[in-house]
Parts: C-alpha cells; structure tokens; sequence
C-alpha cells in the first residue's frame, strides 16, 4: 500500500530535517551535533566598511560549529581584531534556528557590535632575551610600524618565535606579550622573553633487533652532545618515511628529559615488547633553579 499525502510529507520532512549540512568549514569536536550558520546579521558598528563586514559574515556562513554562544562569540572579536579593531565590543549576541531537528542545526547569527578605534602598530620591543638579538626576533612578526594591529599576524609572530627557539635547544621558552596603547590608535607589543636552559642531545636507544638498531642509528643524525632541535623528530620521520620499519610513526619515539643536565634521551622503539625499561615519555618544565637565598 502506497503512503497517503500526508504520510510521504512527514516522511519527507523527517528526512530532510536529517540530512547532514554540507559545511564548508566544519569546526565542531562532534560531528553529530553543532550548528550550520545559514546567515549572519551584525549591527551596532559605526567605520567599519560594507565590504569588510560582509567579509567577516561570509567567513562564517557555510561552516559548522559547536552550539557554544561564547566561542561564537570569541571568533567574531578575533574577525574585528584581525582588521585592527583590537578593543571590539560584542554586545549581544543569539542564533535563531531554522530547523532544531537539523544535524547540523541550521541557524542564523544576529549579533550588535561595537568595534571602537581601528589601530596601528607603532613598535614592538623584547626583554630579557640573549639567545638571539632583539632584531633577530623582530624579523619573525609580519607586522611593520604603521599597519593594522592584526590578531592572526600577532599570532603568527610569537609561533615563529617559538620556533626560532625551540630549534635551538630552548624547550621550556615562552613568550608573554603586553599591549600598551597610545595616542592617536597605536599600539605599543612589548615582548617578555624566558628562555630557559639550552637543551643538548642525550643518549640514543633503539628497542630492535641489532640490523634495525644499526640502521636506525644511521639514519639518526643528531648526535650526543648537539643542540636538541625540538622540529627534528618529525624531520627524521619525513627524511626517512620509505625505509622505516613497518608500524613505526611518531608514537614509536619517545623523549625523557633531564631537566637537571638539560638534556633529551631519545628511544627508538620498534618493538613494544623488547621494552624493558617501562620509562614514559616525559615533557616536563624545568623548575626554578635560581638562587633562592638573594
């Protein structure tokens, strides 16, 4: 017997209701839930141009998120921030659903923003580095005095710092950036650097039978004493990814640090089962070893 009108509506409905949205960017830590942004409406702003707020509605209608109203809220700030409005209010901020049996949810965004003053970089300045000279560090922001104070470039800057320092050894290094804002929309980044201890190579050990063990530690050029470049394990994987044992990945390698002697131990393991050390990879900051008695 065929479905009566109003059955084949509903089973229609139903199934359409959930069918999976096509997102073009999908950010969700769940994927059988979230939200589909359909559309996005901001009011509330005053200079920012047409054009650059349709670009900060687009970047989000199509894509799929988790229903979070505050990290919604959070990347809509980062939008404005990206285009120099560092001080950006988000007032309000809802989502509308369009179908609340959808999966993902369709939804529209309504949101009233205030984006203050748009500002500029005026200079960034570092303390407490030695490693390398202040010029050396400012060379890895994508920022020249007078452009928009952008977040992403911001960002950008301090991984490349990370890296710039962890290739040489200085694993427990961080970076805390201060803003500091003038007259006329300028913005003043100071850069507090800790470096830390300067790693070095420690022991090599491979769990393989001899042949293997051989040829790993061939391959292996970082050798006992050398300056430990935190990038190198993942070079070493891609430098040799055709002639690895079978199995072996970036799990396969663990790494103890001595915090004490500042050194990295590095353990090739190609067979779990002729492990006998029962050690667990350790990544751990060094603590305080200043003098404590001034």
């Amino acid at each position: 017997m065929g479905l009566t009108p109003w059955a084949l509506f509903v089973a229609l409905f139903f199934s359409a209701a959930f069918l999976p949205a096509e997102c073009v960017n999908d950010h969700r830590s769940n994927k059988n839930a979230g939200i589909f942004i359909t559309d996005f409406t901001i009011t509330g702003t005053q200079t920012i141009s047409a054009t650059d707020l349709a670009r900060i509605a687009n970047d989000m209608i199509g894509s799929c998120f988790d229903e979070d109203s505050e990290e919604m809220e959070e990347r809509v700030r980062a939008s404005f921030q990206d285009r120099g409005y560092f001080k950006v209010e988000v007032k309000s901020f809802r989502f509308k659903p369009r179908d609340p049996l959808g999966v993902p949810k369709p939804v529209t965004l309504e949101g009233e923003v205030s984006e203050g003053a748009r500002y500029r970089l005026a200079e960034i300045t570092f303390v407490e580095n030695h490693a390398f000279s202040s010029d050396k560090l400012r060379q890895q922001f994508p920022l020249k005095s007078g452009d928009l104070f952008e977040r992403g470039k911001v960002a950008s800057g301090l991984e490349s710092l990370r890296k710039v320092y962890v290739t040489q050894g200085f694993l427990d290094f961080t970076a805390v950036p201060e803003t500091k804002f003038g007259s006329n929309a300028t913005v003043n980044l100071n850069i507090s650097i800790q470096e830390g201890p300067q790693y070095h190579m420690g022991k090599l050990d491979t769990v393989a039978d001899k042949e293997v063990a051989a040829r790993l530690r061939a391959e292996w050029k970082l050798a006992e004493g050398d300056v430990y470049d935190h990038t190198y394990i993942d070079q070493f994987l891609e430098t040799n990814r055709d002639s690895l044992p079978l199995g072996f990945s970036r799990a396969s390698i663990h790494t103890i640090r001595n915090c004490p002697d500042a050194v990295v131990e590095v353990r090739l393991i190609v067979d779990p089962a002729e492990d006998t050390s029962h050690a667990e990879p350790k990544n751990v900051l060094c603590e305080d070893h200043h003098d404590k008695s001034k």
